[in-house]
Parts: C-alpha cells; structure tokens; sequence
C-alpha cells in the first residue's frame, strides 16, 4: 500500500553537502582573517580625529547638576536647599568618559572621512 521512500543520499545531495561544509569552513577561516588585518592597518594609521562628545576639550558638562555644581537637596520638613553636587564636587564639569580626557576619538569610534564626488 505504501510506496518505500529512498532514503539514500543521492551524488547532488552529497555534493550540495560537501559544498556548503567547505564554505562554512572557509568563512570560518576568512573571516578573523579578515578583521586582523583590518584592526592592524587601523593601529597603523595615526589617530587625530577629535572627541565628538566633549570636542576635544577633554571635559563633559556634569549630567548630575547640569554644569550648575549645584543639585537641589530637599529636606525632610519640605524645604529645599541647594548642595554641593556629589558627582562633580561642585566643579560642574567631568573628565570625558569617552575620550578618557585625551580629547581624541577611541580607535572603537574611529570615523572615516569620505570625500564628496569632485574633491580631488
């Protein structure tokens, strides 16, 4: 009544298999490849490009008191009274995380500079 199913692998089967383990293999391979020398070529160019966060001043304005030094403390009978900021001692002003206070770009973030069609 039921017809048996070949369940044998035919020479196109074998050969689709065998095609798509050697690419995986060689992907696997190329790709680490790849990025090694991408990351070598980039330590290999100078870094100058400038912080984007605190435009190479190598200081961010202070998130906690919004660059005033100053925060808002209020006290249990409901008045307010101004402290000093606990997160920049009153300086309102930090040292950027980014840039590390280096004013220069992280090779993580580094940019590329594209030049428009006609510059030379």
């Amino acid at each position: 009544m039921f017809a048996e199913e070949e369940t044998a692998l035919n020479v196109f089967q074998t050969m689709l298999l065998f095609l798509g383990g050697a690419g995986g293999i060689a992907a696997g391979v190329a790709v680490p490849m790849f990025y090694q020398s991408a990351s070598e070529a980039s330590e290999k160019r100078p870094n100058s490009q400038v912080c984007f966060v605190c435009r190479g001043t190598a200081e961010s304005m202070c998130r906690f008191c919004s660059g005033m030094g100053q925060t808002p403390m209020t006290l249990g009978s409901g008045e307010t009274r101004m402290s000093i900021c606990v997160n920049c001692s009153g300086a309102g002003k930090k040292v950027c995380t980014t840039c590390a206070g280096t004013g220069i770009q992280p090779r993580y973030l580094d940019r590329r500079v594209f030049a428009e069609e006609g510059d030379d």
